[in-house]
């Protein structure tokens, strides 16, 4: 007799040994551990001793399942499991090897905890930067060597513990922004800033015979009825194109570059709704108390978008990177202008990117989303300096060459934005693969072989008081 028979035979010796059921009618059963997991509780699943017999030796189990006796008086077959059985056993049934997996995607959902104390954090840092530069500005250097604009945002005076306390954490802007000058919130906490903004108007000259009182009810509201369409859309879209079908199984290795193209831009429109409804959410609520004001516009209407984060227009409908980046996030992009971009002496596009990143945290994608964005800019600047002009002379031209720009800047940023929102390496790099990495080739050649033309090296340092009372006396 062989060792496998005998194997065997003593096997279904220990599985006979086995304490009868008190039931004779149901067959004997040995049931399986139960698997021990908090998050997701498996059902019980009895084995019979047979199929127990023949997992001790490994082999393939034989005979009928358990619930045979039950099964047949249920009406299924007996030797077929039921159904909860069948569920369990799906469930738990480990995934081909050669199946193509999708790559994790590091989603905000999945990280949504953090953003509970990162983002109130993320404001409080740029306040703390911003106002030290602007103190540095007014007792740290001359007032010839400063812009015009860090001259009127200079602070001349030490601010006290409780200024600076009130400052970074007003109820105002604490959770979702934006950031704001100092000097102006200093004016709004005393009374003056309503009052220094209207007397940049001569209004006398348009009938009044002191200051009206401008009112931000109109403008509240229509803050408010653009963070319920916001919501609406997040509601629809955002869930219906998620940002995970960039890392499907269709998307990668089924479907064409250009439906490729269009998806993406359809899944980035569609991740854009929850950063409409915060940050004009947050614009409301500081107009609500006041605090925003920004004089009279060009048709003599009151405007209330001194701290305004986005103008939705213009974003899409931008026709150019630069035009889109001016337009989202307003205040952060003012922000990294005044205490990088105008700061630094070389290289002012990169390392203002790279402050970027950092500042947004230490997700990989933010990372793949500016560096990808300094090459971007800076092969849009080229482009634009050398074919622009010859678009301008008809209006003919014109408009074609505002509908080419606009398609391809929609399609640059939602290519150049994806990491931003997926965070990951992987999906990362694979959505990049399934994309041919076109626009990283693209931006290289051009600014490898386009020239350069002098007026794309526009003097980036601003004009300081010398240069403007220079200009005054010529």
């Amino acid at each position: 007799m062989s060792a496998e028979r005998r194997g065997a035979g003593s096997a279904a010796r220990w599985a006979a040994a086995l304490p009868r059921h008190p039931w004779p009618q149901r067959q004997r059963q040995v049931c399986a551990p139960r698997v021990c997991n908090r998050s997701r509780s498996w059902p019980r699943r009895s084995v019979p001793a047979s199929e127990a017999a023949a997992r001790i030796l490994g082999q393939p189990p034989t005979g009928t399942r358990s619930g045979g006796h039950r099964a047949g008086r249920r009406g299924l077959e007996p030797g077929r499991p039921p159904p909860e059985d069948a569920g369990w056993q799906q469930r738990r049934r480990p995934a081909s090897p050669t199946a193509p997996r999708a790559p994790p995607v590091c989603t905000r959902s999945a990280s949504s905890w953090a953003s509970r104390w990162t983002r109130p954090l993320m404001i409080v840092t740029q306040k703390i930067i911003a106002l030290a530069f602007q103190v540095h500005d007014g007792l740290g250097r001359r007032a010839e060597d400063l812009s015009v604009e860090q001259h009127r945002l200079a602070v001349k005076v030490k601010p006290s513990f409780l200024e600076y306390l009130s400052y970074l954490l007003n109820f105002m802007s604490v959770i979702a922004g934006p950031c704001n000058n100092f000097k102006d919130y200093v004016d709004f906490i005393e009374g003056r800033h309503i009052h220094m903004k209207l007397l940049e108007v001569n209004w006398k000259q348009k009938g009044f015979h002191s200051l009206p009182e401008p009112s931000p009810m109109g403008a509240v509201i229509h803050k408010l009825c653009m963070t319920l369409v916001s919501l609406l859309l997040f509601l629809t879209l955002t869930t219906t194109f998620p940002v995970t079908c960039l890392v499907d199984d269709w998307f990668v290795h089924k479907a064409n570059f250009l439906t490729r193209l269009c998806y993406l831009y359809v899944v980035m429109q569609a991740s854009k709704p929850k950063y409409y409804f915060a940050w004009t959410l947050a614009d409301a609520v500081n107009n609500a108390a006041g605090f925003g004001f920004s004089g009279v516009d060009k048709n003599g209407n009151f405007s209330w978008d001194l701290l305004s984060n986005l103008n939705i227009w213009k974003i899409e409908t931008a026709t150019s990177f630069k035009m889109y980046l001016e337009n989202w996030n307003i205040q952060t992009a003012t922000w990294l202008k005044r205490v990088c971009y105008e700061r630094v002496p070389w290289y002012p596009t990169m390392l203002t990117f790279i402050l970027s990143a950092l500042w947004h945290g230490v997700y990989p994608g933010y990372y793949f989303t500016f560096l990808t964005g300094t090459l971007v800019t800076i092969a849009a600047r080229t482009m634009r300096n050398n074919y622009r002009h010859y678009f301008l002379s008809s209006k003919a031209l014109k408009l074609v060459y505002d509908v080419v720009t606009w398609a391809v800047t929609q399609l640059a940023v939602s290519y150049t934005v994806a990491p931003f929102v997926m965070l990951a390496v992987e999906p990362t790099i694979s959505l990049y693969k399934s994309m041919y990495f076109y626009l990283h080739i693209i931006s290289l050649l051009i600014i490898l072989f386009l020239p350069i033309k002098p007026q794309a090296h526009i003097q980036k340092q601003p004009q300081t008081l010398n240069s403007v009372n220079e200009k005054k006396k010529d």
